[in-house]
């Protein structure tokens, strides 16, 4: 049993380290999401931000006696806006040891062109 004061309330939502860079024509995001499942983790985009949410989900450890819980269970979620348009046709995903990559590459119309002056 743990006592209440050590609860979150439901509609806490954490967040978690990110680092967003851009690799030629990808826009490339790493979120760290330690203890989560690839099936735990939803990304979705909408206009020029994209989202991603995990759902970690709490252990139900029954007979004991829990005096300290400090790792976070519940919904982590990240909003980002996107410095150009990406073509979302081609976005990639991969997660391996707690690590989430995602690619993006530019939409055709973000990528710089050269015009020739005839």
């Amino acid at each position: 049993m743990l006592h209440e004061f050590w609860h979150r309330p439901a509609w806490v939502t954490a967040s978690f380290p990110v680092d967003v860079y851009e690799d030629k024509d990808v826009l490339v995001i790493r979120a760290e999401l330690p203890g989560m499942v690839k099936d735990d983790i939803d990304i979705s985009f909408e206009g020029d931000l994209i989202t991603i949410k995990a759902d970690k989900k709490v252990e139900k450890l029954e007979g004991i006696t829990a005096y300290t819980c400090e790792r976070y269970y519940g919904t982590l979620s990240r909003t980002l806006s996107l410095p150009f348009p990406v073509d979302t046709d081609k976005v990639s995903a991969t997660f391996d040891n707690g690590l989430l990559e995602v690619r993006l590459p530019k939409a055709e119309e973000a990528k710089a062109k050269r015009i020739s002056i005839k």
